[in-house]
């Protein structure tokens, strides 16, 4: 292909991703996280990072015993 093909190309697949987005944006609604639930998010978040978690193998093995 020759550069005026390509760059003919790329802009198509621009204008199709911006047209998906704004289907996705009408399908998918958007929810609005209130500050304290990102809080309690980012909390979890860094409990898991630093190894505060469960196992979820682990945790199977208890429930079902």
């Amino acid at each position: 292909m020759n550069e005026v093909s390509l760059n003919m190309v790329y802009k198509e697949i621009v204008t199709v991703r911006k047209k998906l987005e704004t289907f996705e944006d009408i399908i998918i609604p958007k929810e609005e996280v209130s500050k304290d639930e990102l809080e309690e998010i980012e909390r979890l978040k860094e409990e898991s990072l630093k190894g505060e978690h469960v196992k979820w193998d682990e945790l199977k093995k208890e429930l079902h015993s």
